[in-house]
């Protein structure tokens, strides 16, 4: 896949983050892996190459990818703590639930 096509995979999932389920979670992150993939590769070619012109586009295409992937792993981070805290918030939610036997907290009978 082009970087283009990743960004614009990646774009496209961020638009689509609100409620975002685990499987979205998931694609955000294959796409920022094989965003990390890429700049990798493009590191080590960087090493190979002589001329100067052809050095200043790698390395603005890593610059590039790398505010890409800062902006993403913000995003993912994001979703996956408030995941993470709706999880948690349901779980304290049904424990409270199942300990009260439907009373409510502070009545005494």
């Amino acid at each position: 896949m082009t970087n283009a096509k990743l960004f614009a995979k990646l774009r496209s999932l961020l638009e689509d983050a609100t409620n975002a389920d685990k499987k979205h979670i998931q694609k955000i992150r294959k796409v920022l892996r094989k965003l990390k993939d890429r700049q990798a590769d493009l590191r080590d070619s960087l090493v190979d190459v002589e001329s100067l012109p052809e050095r200043q586009k790698i390395e603005q295409e890593i610059a590039v990818i790398t505010l890409q992937r800062v902006k993403g792993l913000e995003v993912y981070r994001r979703l996956k703590n408030a995941r993470k805290l709706a999880r948690q918030g349901k779980l304290k939610r049904d424990s409270a639930e199942t300990d009260n036997d439907g009373a409510t907290p502070g009545a005494d009978g």
